[in-house]
């Protein structure tokens, strides 16, 4: 045999010798009577002759660019160039000595598969290429179902091009019904690196002809394989199914075609086997020439892009069952209800078996799911217990938490993470696969999502990406829910932290400074900035901004005033106590700095984890003490209140003059009425109406603020 690429021979023998290499030892009674392969005709003894002319490839070049310079400036190509597709049809129409038409896909008013159409109509076996760099996947998919014999890339570069339409001319030339001579033969095959048999109606080998590209890729001297039989170079079906494929050839007189698979030397190869009547007899026998190339990449790439396009309309599908749980949680108002929604839209998808959330986890404390849908809540727990009771290192629900990853076992069964514990209490559960993905919003860790695969091998790249996001969501909703119950309960966690420690900046300033800072206020800006407004007693605020310049934490600071009655500044800062508590889900009620010592105040809800807390506090300043956690009432103020609160601050002209501009459209955008008619219809100044205006919104925003 000669190519381990093409050749239709079981290369996995390596260099032995056929089983059978004389003809008239075979089993088949009429093959016993053939003569020795010695008779056969000349041309069968030298199978390294090269053609003694080369034959010029007409090939109809349609783009509206330029063809490459391999095609231009070969000697043996007759290039015409045409720029659209209906050039194209009127050239071929007009003059059909076409060898070969080359076609960008991306054509003026058209495109190259509108052409392909129409030339596979006119013309059903006259090559066609496909040479573009506006095609994708599909297009190319597409190009080779309705009938291209090849699609290239134009970053390929020409010479490829030539190379791909030289063996693509030379294999339309062999699948002539009328036949081709044996010296014919050998000159198309040393144009292509695919190998060219003959075979007699028996199945016999009677020459094998390669081109000189294909010399690197022979696993068995073609010498060998001539006078064998496809019975000794295939298992006996598969052979049967060949000899089938030449009775067929023969029968219909034309060119036939067929994919099979073949083991080789480089592994398991597919090979597409183009077979049409030589024309004439030997031996007294009708032979056919067969055409093999290696098509295991195309089938690969073809299996790839099925597989993507499965993997994308689940992916799609999958999406779409996100979104509708995201829709469900709009109306939830409760942390249980947010997990039983997700819990519930992932187990009763046909994606997935059963989902269950549990935590927050902290470490030493043992977690409990919260929510279990579509499995035993007991044997989910015992599940977990056996992932607890693992080191930390092997730990994969202290992974999820403490590192924020997801913890992937694609199959239960072959997974080496897994503990025997583990993997039978997933048996128990008849897991093929699981994921696990973290609750985590900003710093705040608030559990573990776990979904059990509905099948072995789920979970790809993509699914992962799209799950991670809907925790990431989960959690901002179970955040979300938290900061409105603490808004509008009466009651809450009420949490003091004592921090001595050189890590703040603000505690080391009161000491060399001899100053105090107390926080006025929080204003969040981004998903991880905060605005802290900071108050000074002691110290100029140019001073202590001078010093914040030397601390790595602080990111921007200005200052807002600096007199004696107001010093306030503006600090942006990394990692601070008060961002790490908001993360957390509460509100920062005080943070005061003094003698070196920091102390902050901070409201939780009721049925916050305390725990969590200070554990993301902690990650800030390590040494922080919890010093006090006691339940405190807060004061539910009504709108009547708020009104009647903010009556008594505002003089009758500050009011009236509030009133009448909101009345009068001052307020929209844009404006109904100018400052200066407002003004005019109250009988004053516009500078008065401005000085009226500003101390009333000063007021309001102060009341709404500072409740």
């Amino acid at each position: 045999m000669t190519s381990e690429q093409t050749a239709p021979a079981d290369s996995s023998r390596g260099t032995d010798p056929p089983r059978t290499t004389d003809p008239q030892q075979e089993t088949d009674p009429q093959r016993a009577t053939d003569p020795p392969r010695k008779t056969d005709p000349p041309r069968t003894t030298d199978r390294r002759q090269t053609p003694s002319a080369t034959r010029t490839v007409r090939i109809l070049y349609v783009d509206d660019g330029d063809p490459p310079a391999a095609l231009t400036e070969a000697d043996d190509v007759a290039l015409t160039t045409v720029s659209t597709a209906q050039s194209a049809r009127n050239r071929l129409a007009a003059d059909g000595s076409v060898d070969c038409v080359v076609s960008e896909y991306d054509l003026p008013e058209s495109d190259g598969l509108d052409l392909l159409e129409s030339v596979r109509d006119d013309h059903p076996n006259l090559p066609f290429v496909v040479f573009t760099d506006s095609g994708s996947e599909e297009v190319a998919s597409e190009a080779i179902g309705m009938g291209a014999n090849d699609y290239l890339p134009k970053d390929a570069g020409g010479q490829r091009l030539r190379e791909r339409v030289g063996r693509t001319v030379a294999a339309a030339s062999v699948e002539t019904e009328s036949g081709v001579s044996g010296d014919r033969l050998r000159e198309l095959t040393n144009a292509f690196p695919d190998v060219a048999f003959i075979i007699d109606e028996n199945g016999r080998y009677l020459e094998v002809m390669s081109g000189p590209g294909t010399a690197d890729l022979q696993t068995v001297e073609q010498e060998q394989l001539v006078g064998t039989n496809l019975r000794d170079a295939f298992p006996t079906p598969q052979a049967e199914k060949l000899l089938d494929h030449i009775q067929t050839t023969l029968e219909t007189g034309g060119v036939e075609t067929i994919e099979y698979r073949t083991e080789t030397a480089a592994g398991d190869r597919w090979y597409e086997g183009r077979t049409a009547p030589l024309g004439e007899t030997i031996d007294g026998r009708e032979a056919v020439v067969w055409v093999a190339r290696d098509v295991t990449d195309r089938r690969e790439s073809q299996r790839e892009l099925a597989e993507s396009r499965d993997e994308l309309t689940r992916l799609n599908r999958i999406n779409g069952l996100i979104n509708s749980i995201l829709q469900s949680l709009v109306a939830s108002t409760t942390r249980e209800e947010i997990e039983r929604s997700v819990c519930e839209g992932l187990a009763n998808s046909e994606f997935y078996q059963f989902a269950w959330v549990g935590g927050p986890w902290v470490k030493d404390e043992r977690m409990t799911p919260s929510v279990v849908v579509g499995a035993d809540r007991e044997k989910i727990e015992r599940l977990v217990g056996a992932t607890t009771a693992r080191t930390e290192e092997k730990n994969s629900l202290e992974r999820v938490v403490r590192e924020g990853e997801s913890v992937v076992v694609p199959n239960i069964a072959e997974s080496d993470i897994l503990s025997e514990r583990e993997r039978e209490a997933m048996f128990d559960l008849e897991m093929s696969s699981a994921v696990l993905v973290p609750l985590t919003y900003g710093t705040t860790k608030y559990g573990v999502l776990g979904i059990s695969g509905a099948c072995a091998g789920t979970f790809s790249e993509r699914e992962l990406t799209a799950l991670e996001t809907l925790g990431e969501l989960v959690a901002f909703a179970i955040n979300a829910v938290k900061n409105r119950n603490l808004l509008l309960s009466d009651t809450a966690v009420e949490l003091e932290f004592k921090v001595d420690s050189d890590r703040s900046g603000f505690g080391r300033l009161s000491v060399e400074l001899d100053a105090e800072f107390s926080l006025e206020g929080v204003v969040s800006v981004g998903e991880d900035r905060l605005l802290e407004y900071v108050s000074i007693e002691g110290a100029s605020a140019e001073t202590v901004l001078s010093e914040l310049e030397d601390i790595e934490a602080v990111e921007e600071s200005r200052v807002i005033s600096d007199d004696d009655e107001n010093c306030l500044l503006e600090v942006e800062l990394t990692g601070s106590g008060v961002n790490q508590l908001v993360k957390a889900g509460t509100v920062v009620k005080s943070a005061r700095a003094e003698d070196g010592i920091v102390r902050y105040v901070a409201e939780a809800s009721s049925d916050v984890n305390v725990r969590t807390v200070v554990d993301s506090f902690r990650a800030t300043y390590p040494d922080a003490k919890l010093v006090s956690k006691q339940k405190v009432d807060r004061p539910v103020h009504t709108s009547q209140e708020f009104q009647q609160t903010l009556a008594e601050k505002l003089t009758e002209k500050q009011q009236t003059a509030l009133q009448t501009a909101y009345f009068a459209g001052y307020y929209e955008y844009p404006r109904e009425s100018t400052g200066e008619e407002v003004a005019e219809s109250l009988g004053i100044s516009s500078p008065t109406l401005h000085q009226h205006l500003s101390a009333a919104q000063r007021k309001l925003v102060s009341t709404f603020f500072d409740r």
